[in-house]
C-alpha cells in the first residue's frame, strides 16, 4: 500500500513539475541520445511529424514484405 501512495506522489511531483516549467525535457536530444540518429539534437521535437514518420516507416515495410 505503501509503495503504491509513494509511486503516486512521485508520478504526481513529475507532472506538476512538467505543467509548472520545474522540469523541462529536451526530448529531441534525449532520443537522439537513445538511438533515433534522423532527429536533429539542436531542433525542438515535433511529436505529430516523429509519430506519423514510425507509422509511415512501418506500413510502407509492411507492403514491401509482401
Amino acid at each position: 500500500m505503501f509503495r503504491w501512495l509513494l509511486i503516486g506522489f512521485l508520478f504526481y511531483g513529475i507532472g506538476a513539475g512538467l505543467r509548472d516549467g520545474w522540469l523541462v525535457i529536451k526530448w529531441s536530444q534525449f532520443l537522439h541520445e537513445v538511438g533515433f540518429s534522423h532527429i536533429d539534437p539542436e531542433q525542438p521535437l515535433d511529436w505529430s511529424k516523429f509519430i506519423l514518420e514510425r507509422f509511415d516507416t512501418d506500413h510502407s515495410k509492411s507492403t514491401n514484405d509482401e
